[in-house]
């Protein structure tokens, strides 16, 4: 680990840094998994020991098939004796997390000789933190992201913080600011919200933040982190129930699976957003997503999760096809009031994913079965309602809070739409969101339901949008084989 800079620290720096030296992080799955492939007499990557630490700090050598980046935990002694630790704002021009708080860090890049090296450059870059003012003496167990990136937390010290002049980028940086590292072990101006993945429920944390009369939400992945770098540097846990997502690795993982020659993944759904990928932030966890993530060389997985939505089209007053939309209900604990198609899970009874598609349209929105014939299956059921007023709507008010129809030819149309570029295992896509007001309620229909009726939309019309689509190149095409 480095040594440098610490002329002039004080004692209670010094002696954080000696202990820290010696922390070792739980043993994560993906260590795990290394040993395994050792023993196999397949070894991936060489581990480096430091004669200064106990810890290892992992070489950006190719391991399994995700990229890797690294965050900067930043430490120092404040003018009250207190230890905070640097946070940035990120610009609002960055097409990801975008004017969200977060910890310095980036991607791994190939000159970098470790994770440290990754931290501190990244830190320079956007800061203009001298690397030669940090002294790096831990790393945590690493975290995942929703876009599959590994992101190791490396905890440095700050002994001189006078000695640092901010110099901010300001492509990737609005705003440097500092926080007191013991906060987020306290449960004061906290929030939660709660989240589900992989079937088991979990806490994401949010923690609301003024300095200098400015106010800055500090959550997701940089809440979990610093909650998790806070635990280890105070020895001790948060006054708050911290529930985080369980790592699992399925019974039957072998090493073809981890040399990609099974390529099937699904990762956890977080529940933020309409079947959406957004979740503002990272967690020790596998990453969130609806869709199937095929790039990646590491199953973990719950096997054989289908599920089915049903399009219901019908003709409106004015002779245009119209299609059911609903409202979920508030209570709900993933994307609760967002808008969504009819459907969810295949039950064991279902004989096909049209006769799930049915059944949840019947049991959320009382939609006779018999009231719907159909001739597409795109995974999303296509179905038509030849008599609409034969519909009475009965709403399950513990799924829906309402229900209504939309023009499907909206879906091809640029009017009350916008775009925001995403990026998804290295690839750039656009995620749709069209404005849709009924009456005195206004809704947003976006991500995977937007995306399933511009296909839809294309597919009926016989036309393909009037705007750019841009989907992940992951989706292919909507068949009886998925998404």
């Amino acid at each position: 680990m480095d040594s440098s800079n610490s002329n002039g620290a004080s004692q209670r720096l010094l002696d954080l840094a000696q202990r820290l030296r010696l922390y070792k992080p739980p043993p994560f799955p993906e260590d795990i998994l290394d040993q395994i492939m050792e023993e196999k007499g397949d070894k991936v990557v060489s581990e480096v020991s430091y004669t200064k630490s106990a810890t290892p700090i992992a070489q950006n050598t190719a391991k399994i098939g995700y990229k890797r980046a690294a965050v900067l935990i930043c430490i120092f002694e404040g003018d009250a004796g207190d230890l905070r630790v640097i946070l940035t704002k990120r610009s609002s021009k960055l097409s990801t997390y975008s004017g969200q708080v977060a910890l310095p860090g980036g991607k791994a890049e190939e000159g970098d000789k470790d994770d440290g090296d990754t931290a501190k450059r990244e830190a320079m870059e956007e800061i203009g933190l001298d690397p030669e003012l940090v002294d790096v003496v831990t790393v945590l167990e690493p975290f995942f992201s929703k876009y599959l990136m590994r992101v190791v937390p490396v905890i440095g010290i700050l002994h001189d913080k006078k000695a640092f002049k901010p110099v901010l980028n300001p492509a990737e940086v609005e705003a440097v600011f500092d926080a007191p590292l013991e906060m987020f072990l306290k449960d004061e101006k906290r929030s939660q919200k709660k989240m589900q993945c992989m079937g088991e429920n979990y806490l994401i944390h949010l923690f609301d933040y003024e300095i200098e009369h400015k106010k800055f939400l500090i959550w997701g992945l940089t809440a979990g982190i610093l909650i998790r770098a806070a635990s280890v540097v105070y020895q001790r846990p948060p006054a708050f129930m911290e529930q985080n997502p369980k790592f699992k690795l399925p019974r039957d993982l072998t090493i073809r699976d981890i040399r990609g020659e099974v390529r099937n993944v699904k990762w956890c759904n977080k529940g933020m957003g309409s079947n959406s990928t957004e979740t503002g932030g990272i967690h020790n966890s596998p990453s969130s997503s609806n869709d199937l993530i095929t790039k990646s060389k590491l199953t973990v997985l719950k096997k054989n999760k289908r599920a089915a939505v049903l399009i219901c089209v019908f003709e409106g007053g004015d002779g245009n096809l119209r299609v059911f939309l609903t409202q979920r209900a508030s209570s709900l604990s993933t994307h609760s009031g967002e808008v969504s198609l009819p459907g969810g899970k295949r039950e064991e009874g279902d004989a096909d994913d049209v006769q799930t598609a049915l059944r949840e349209a019947k049991e959320e929105i009382g939609l006779d079965p018999s009231l719907v014939s159909y001739g597409v299956t795109i995974i999303p059921v296509v179905g038509v309602l030849s008599d609409k007023d034969a519909f009475s709507p009965i709403l399950n008010s513990t799924e829906v809070e309402a229900i209504f129809d939309v023009p499907l030819e909206m879906f091809l149309k640029n009017d009350n739409r916008r775009a925001e570029e995403r990026e998804w295992m290295g690839e750039k896509h656009l995620v749709h969101y069209f404005d849709y007001e009924d009456g005195n309620n206004k809704y947003v229909i976006w991500a995977i339901t937007a995306a399933i009726l511009i296909r839809a939309a294309t597919l009926l019309l016989q036309r393909p949008p009037a705007f750019l689509e841009q989907r992940p190149k992951i989706w292919g095409g909507m068949t009886e084989n998925g998404i």
